[in-house]
């Protein structure tokens, strides 16, 4: 637990070496929410409210989403593709804590310094100019942010997949704009689910990417009532443990390769 508290503090304190960047980062989703605010209040000007939600909840909608899926163009995918790309993977390998322990310790450190610094602050301004609505209820609150706390594992685990893919790909920058285009897509960090066909819709309700963005948000908003709300928990714990296991399974397939190419 120690070694653990270690690296989370040392990646939460290395994000402060890079804050004119970070600042440029919270500009640039700041903008992209009253882009989004102005694209709805458009929509809601011939009417009082689109699948159940009405201006001020489409506008918490926008802002906790815009948010969440900010953190897709981050992630630890990158870093591992770069230690491929560099072959520096052999020496990461050798430390005596493993890559997967090491890796989660810095996600987490990410996300506290995302949670403290960017999504609270922002969060709350942009709900108070924007006159969003308020959580449903301090027991969908707390829903919500276990949901946003078990959606870092199914994130932790797919952006280790997509590192291990440099591999094959032999490059990161590509690998690191497909994963946050397409995640921001199927999460519903761009366009609300509820808006796709309804097949579709229902589909991508149950896979993994709606446990990122459109599940806490929906649960901050009251949609689900309680029975709903423990069932897409559920289903957000399953594809934990689902992406887990098919996470090591490809970090063991991927470690053969290390060896077969290190001699």
């Amino acid at each position: 637990m120690q070694k653990f508290y270690t690296l989370v503090r040392m990646t939460f304190l290395s994000k402060f070496a890079y804050m004119k960047a970070f600042w440029f980062n919270i500009a640039g989703t700041a903008t992209s929410i009253f882009i989004y605010y102005f694209l709805w209040k458009y929509v809601f000007q011939s009417q009082e409210s689109l699948a159940g939600f009405t201006m001020a909840e489409i506008t918490t909608y926008v802002i906790v989403a815009r948010m969440l899926s900010s953190q897709f163009g981050g992630g630890i995918n990158t870093e591992l593709s770069l230690w491929i790309y560099e072959g520096t993977i052999s020496v990461e390998l050798l430390r005596p804590v493993s890559l997967f322990f090491t890796l989660y310790a810095k996600r987490t450190g990410e996300f506290f310094f995302f949670t403290l610094f960017k999504g609270i602050p922002i969060t709350v301004l942009c709900t108070w100019i924007l006159k969003g609505a308020l959580p449903y209820g301090g027991m969908e609150f707390l829903w919500f942010v276990v949901s946003v706390c078990i959606s870092i594992g199914i994130m932790f685990f797919m952006e280790f997949v997509v590192g291990l893919c440099a591999f094959y790909t032999h490059g990161y920058w590509g690998l690191a704009f497909t994963k946050s285009a397409l995640l921001s897509i199927l999460s519903g960090g761009i366009v609300p689910l509820f808006l796709f066909p309804e097949g579709l819709a229902r589909v991508l309700g149950y896979m993994p990417f709606a446990g990122m963005v459109s599940v806490p948000v929906q649960i901050y908003l009251g949609k689900y009532d309680a029975a709903e709300t423990l069932f897409f928990i559920g289903i957000q714990i399953i594809w934990v443990i689902i992406l887990y296991l098919a996470a090591k399974l490809f970090y063991i397939h991927m470690l053969k390769k290390v060896v077969v190419q290190g001699g």
